[in-house]
């Protein structure tokens, strides 16, 4: 399924012209070898491209269609028209001349083998080029780097290269129809044809993180163990050559679109794709990336919300020409060599437009300020699974260090675009690592939430989720009162700090024990907390005396402190202490200061 809705993306790519025919590949070209018509070298051009990353200005390949190279391994195989320095020039690094010399001999071969019988001043200029050069010698280049890369060829009076002529390429289709014709031949999996040569090998996959930097394979069999019926390598799983290359070329392409069709999230490179062009297509990488830096382009800050805006709708924010398409949403992890599948979504646009919809729903919670983004990513809230830094406050980094759990990662993902339950480790993993790095912020909260809110629909209780978006004073469950308690705590102890900073907060010592075993840790700071009500009430008596009605009013529903909370009810501490602090910073709450109690500022809780 995977394999066939790859290669069907290829055709269409193909088709639109974007991606290049069978036997060709778009490959990071470095240099040119401009050839005098007999065959004498007079340059390697330059053909990387200045492109700004920041501020600074550097050096990329140029991509080029070109004959595809051969996936290499340990044994000598020369590619057509497009190679490497060592198998051009016969130029190698100390220690690997002797090599070079082999791979030069092998390239001379293969063209002279391929480029036999054709009449051409292109032709001539390489064949003679090949058996007139010396190999070992560097050919001369501005810039040692550019043989570190791919070459190609052009005659120094032409603007085409070498490959593209019509000639040429027509060489090169009768040899891989050649190669086909002594080739294994059987059923394709991916299309279903009968009688197709099946490719041994596929070409490489590159640009999955955690993979070889050389490519990987979705498709492998390595070890006899893996082999039946006799059959070794990919004939265990014939897919016809065509196809190989069709699939591998259109996932290289997905993902060579860092940012807009290809998002890393966690350790997870996720890949997007729609069967026809769509505006959804390009709305939903918004919901998977990394959410915008600041920036002063108003216009742009306008379309992401459009966009954001739209797909909370469902399939009601789909174009009409749009609902009938598909959506497929692969997963890939590498793993050295090979490449690991985490998931795998194909549905109608409108079903999956519903399912980020609900998301959006679930995930809908009260911000402490205007300026926050009401919606995060997916990217987001995969980094909330994280552990954080602590003493760096609600908007601490996750540590580097910390790669998260590959599988969360996958199953939150699935649960997203599925719609089904988000992953059970999911709430135990969130608690965790908020008793360990203190971090109490809105995006972690409204994942907290939404993990509720779909369990309690999924188990048809679907009203008990709905207050849960803002501050309920009717709630009376012991976790989320507690919670509340805890926030007004801290406001307490930040109101008798008298605005000075303080390098230790109760959130940092009491926090994780007073939304674990409560009863242990609660009256001590109550008792602390009439203290520093008493130091409050010599400078602002009207904030001590809102203060102390609000520890009043939580606790008076409160039959005492439980011995311990359950999984749920840590859960719901912590939206209420949210809920408290974001109601009183929008000024709604009864932590806010009434107009006129007291004309000297508090300075807020710090985030």
């Amino acid at each position: 399924m995977i394999v066939t809705e790859l290669f069907r993306q290829y055709e269409r790519l193909r088709d639109a012209g974007k991606l290049p025919p069978y036997g060709f590949s778009r490959e990071k070209v470095t240099g040119c070898v401009v050839l005098h018509p007999d065959g004498g070298v007079l340059s390697v051009e330059d053909m990387r491209q200045d492109v700004a990353i920041g501020k600074t200005l550097v050096k990329r390949p140029l991509l080029v269609d070109v004959p595809q190279p051969p996936r290499r391994t340990v044994a000598i195989q020369p590619g057509f028209l497009c190679d490497s320095a060592a198998y051009l020039f016969g130029v190698a690094e100390a220690g690997k001349r002797a090599r070079a010399l082999e791979q030069f001999a092998a390239s001379r071969a293969r063209h002279e083998a391929v480029l036999a019988g054709i009449i051409h001043p292109a032709v001539r200029a390489v064949l003679d080029f090949f058996r007139s050069w010396a190999p070992g010698h560097a050919p001369p280049t501005p810039e040692p780097e550019i043989l570190a890369g791919w070459l190609v060829f052009r005659l120094g009076n032409e603007e085409e290269f070498v490959h593209d002529l019509p000639e040429i390429r027509a060489a090169w289709e009768r040899t891989l129809l050649a190669k086909e014709a002594g080739a294994a031949t059987g059923q394709c999996l991916a299309t279903g044809e009968e009688g197709q040569p099946i490719a041994r090998i596929h070409p490489a996959i590159k640009g999955v993180p955690g993979a070889q930097a050389a490519g990987a394979a979705l498709v492998s069999f390595n070890d006899d163990a893996y082999a039946s019926y006799g059959k070794t390598q990919n004939f265990n799983a014939p897919i016809s050559t065509r196809a190989a290359h069709g699939y591998t070329a259109a996932l290289n392409h997905l993902l060579a679109q860092r940012g807009t069709r290809h998002i890393v999230i966690g350790a997870v490179s996720v890949l997007f794709w729609t069967d026809r062009p769509t505006r959804f297509e390009d709305d939903v990488g918004l919901v998977f990336g990394r959410p915008e830096e600041k920036t002063e382009d108003g216009e742009l800050a306008h379309e992401s919300r459009a966009a954001l805006d739209r797909l909370a709708q469902g399939r009601d924010g789909l174009l009409p020409q749009e609902v009938g398409a598909r959506f497929f949403v692969l997963g890939l992890s590498g793993n050295a060599a090979r490449l690991a599948v985490r998931f795998w979504v194909a549905d109608g646009l409108g079903a999956i437009a519903d399912r980020l919809a609900w998301h959006f729903q679930d995930m809908d919670l009260i911000t402490p300020w205007d300026t926050q983004p009401p919606r995060p990513t997916i990217w987001t809230l995969v980094n909330e699974t994280k552990i954080k830094r602590r003493r760096d406050g609600d908007h601490a980094r996750p540590d580097p260090n910390d790669r998260g759990l590959a599988k969360l990662q996958g199953d939150l993902l699935r649960a997203v675009l599925g719609g089904g339950a988000y992953p059970a480790s999911l709430l135990a993993v969130l608690l965790d690592r908020i008793r360990a790095d203190h971090t109490v912020n809105h995006p972690r909260m409204a994942l907290l939430k939404a993990v509720l809110v779909r369990r309690r629909r999924l188990a048809g209780l679907e009203q008990e989720g709905k207050g849960l978006i803002s501050l309920d004073p009717t709630c009376t469950d012991p976790g989320y009162r507690l919670g509340r308690l805890f926030a007004v705590l801290e406001r307490v102890q930040q109101a008798a700090a008298g605005g000075r900073d303080l390098k230790v907060t109760i959130r940092d010592t009491h926090i994780g024990a007073a939304s674990t075993t409560p009863r242990a840790v609660f009256p001590a700071l109550l008792d602390l907390a009439q203290k520093r009500l008493g130091t409050v009430r010599r400078t602002k008596p009207g904030l001590a005396r809102v203060l102390d009605s609000a520890l009043q009013d939580i606790q008076g529903s409160l039959p005492g402190f439980p011995p311990m909370l359950e999984l749920e009810q840590r859960a719901l501490f912590f939206l209420g202490h949210h809920h408290e602090r974001a109601d009183r910073k929008t000024g709604k709450g009864p932590g806010a200061d009434p107009a006129g109690i007291d004309d000297a500022p508090v300075v807020p809780l710090p985030e």
